[in-house]
C-alpha cells in the first residue's frame, strides 16, 4: 500500500544552502523621486504557508486482516486475485481499516496544496503589478537622466566663455591687440605727420597704459597670483 503523502519541511527547503557562497544582497528600494507611483507593501506573512492539519490517528489492526469480500470467494477466484498484484493492492487499499485514514491524510494534503496554489496565484498577481510599476519608474528615471544630461551639456556650453582657459585666452589676445594698436598709431604718426602732437601723446599714452595693465594681469596670472583662476 502506498505511504501517505508527506508535507514539505523547512529543512528540505534549506537543503540547497551553501555556506561557502556569500549571501545575496538585499533588494534596492525604489526612490519616490522617479515617479509618484508607489506600490503597497506586501503584508507580513504573505509568503508563509499555512500549516497542514495533523493526520488522524491510524486505527489498530492485526496482521491477519482479510477483506470481507474474499470470505465467500472460490479457490479459483482467490488464486486469480493472488496472481494479480495490481488487483490485490487495489483491494487492500480500499478495504483495509487504515484506508480511510490514508485517504483523510491525502485529502488534507491536497487541500493544503490547493491553498498554497491559491496564495501563490495571488502573490504572482501582486508581483506582476509591482514589476510593471518598477519598469515604469525605471523608464521615467532614464528619461529624467537623459534630460539632465542635455541640460548639463547646455549649462557647460553656456559657461564655457567664462571658464579659466577661455578668459586667459582672451587676456592673451587683448595684450597682443593693445600692443599692435599702439605700434600702429606710432607708425602712422611718424609716416603721415600733420597730426596734433598733444592729442597723439594723450591717445598713445592711453593705449600704452592699457597694454601694460593687461600685460601685468597676464604676468600675475602666469605666476599664480590671481586667486580663484588656477
Amino acid at each position: 500500500m502506498e505511504q501517505p503523502m508527506s508535507t514539505p519541511s523547512s529543512y528540505e527547503s534549506s537543503a540547497s544552502y551553501d555556506p561557502n557562497l556569500p549571501p545575496a544582497p538585499p533588494p534596492k528600494p525604489i526612490s519616490s523621486a522617479a515617479g509618484s507611483r508607489t506600490t503597497s507593501p506586501m503584508p507580513a506573512g504573505a509568503l508563509s504557508a499555512p500549516p497542514p492539519p495533523p493526520p488522524p490517528p491510524l486505527p489498530p489492526t492485526d496482521d491477519g486482516f482479510i477483506p470481507s469480500v474474499l470470505l465467500n470467494k472460490s479457490r479459483d477466484d482467490l488464486e486469480h486475485i493472488l496472481n494479480s498484484p495490481q488487483l490485490l493492492e487495489a483491494l487492500f487499499a480500499t478495504t483495509h481499516p487504515t484506508a480511510a485514514s490514508a485517504d483523510a491524510v491525502l485529502i488534507a494534503n491536497l487541500q493544503y496544496n490547493a491553498e498554497l496554489a491559491a496564495r501563490l496565484a495571488a502573490l504572482e498577481s501582486k508581483l506582476a503589478t509591482a514589476r510593471e510599476s518598477t519598469e515604469r519608474a525605471l523608464v521615467e528615471a532614464r528619461q529624467l537622466e537623459r534630460t539632465w544630461r542635455d541640460k548639463e551639456k547646455e549649462m557647460y556650453q553656456a559657461l564655457q566663455p567664462f571658464s579659466s582657459p577661455a578668459l586667459y585666452s582672451r587676456l592673451v589676445n587683448a595684450v597682443g591687440d593693445s600692443e599692435a594698436v599702439a605700434d600702429a598709431m606710432a607708425e602712422s604718426f611718424l609716416e603721415e605727420g600733420g597730426r596734433d602732437v598733444g592729442e597723439f601723446v594723450r591717445e598713445y599714452r592711453a593705449l600704452r597704459k592699457m597694454y601694460h595693465l593687461r600685460k601685468e594681469r597676464k604676468e600675475r596670472w602666469d605666476e599664480g597670483r590671481v586667486g580663484g583662476w588656477r
